[in-house]
């Protein structure tokens, strides 16, 4: 989630204060396809990122995975898109760096210490733990628990893949309608 989001808001209003964008929107690229291959491209990092934390978990500390591997790296790739749509819709509606850091803390700061990852969310007060359950983060981090704690598989996580799929395209959405060239 952190290297999506703040990589991303950084990188793109770089590129705009630098002027790349305005270079690049001279090209008959459209802001989808500019979009599209920035998200495939940090995919690859993260999947990286991913194999790589997997590999010294498990070689060096012993770390049990029960599940599925590929499934852990599909999760990671929906959660990877996710987090990098987030990043562009972030800098898409932020100014300058000064705009995008703040947004960006906004959105992950409540994602991350309410969706599960430090502790439960079933220690939420009853109207949070509702809210919370539609976080995309909590979706991302209740899947890949499943998965490498229990054992899921595809089938018994159906709510978890869904709740990505639909955040992905709501959030890749909204970064294709305020991605700005200037």
């Amino acid at each position: 989630m952190q290297m999506g989001i703040f990589s991303v808001v950084f990188t793109l209003i770089q590129f705009r204060e630098q002027g790349v964008l305005r270079r690049l929107r001279a090209t008959p690229i459209r802001p989808y396809n500019f979009l599209i291959g920035q998200v495939f491209t940090r995919l690859l990092v993260s999947v990286v990122q991913v194999a790589v934390l997997l590999g010294v978990g498990i070689l060096l500390f012993d770390v049990d995975v029960v599940g599925n591997i590929a499934l852990i790296f599909l999760l990671a790739i929906l959660g990877g898109a996710l987090f990098i749509s987030i990043g562009f819709g972030v800098s898409g509606f932020a100014k300058s760096e000064e705009v995008g850091a703040p947004l960006a803390n906004v959105i992950a700061l409540p994602m991350m210490f309410l969706s599960g990852v430090f502790f439960p969310t079933d220690v939420l007060p009853g109207v949070l733990e509702g809210i919370v359950q539609f976080f995309p983060l909590t979706f991302l981090a209740d899947g890949m628990r499943a998965v490498t704690i229990q054992g899921a598989s595809l089938g018994d996580i159906p709510w978890e893949v869904a709740g990505l799929g639909v955040w992905v395209l709501i959030a890749f959405g909204i970064a294709v309608r305020v991605f700005r060239w200037e």
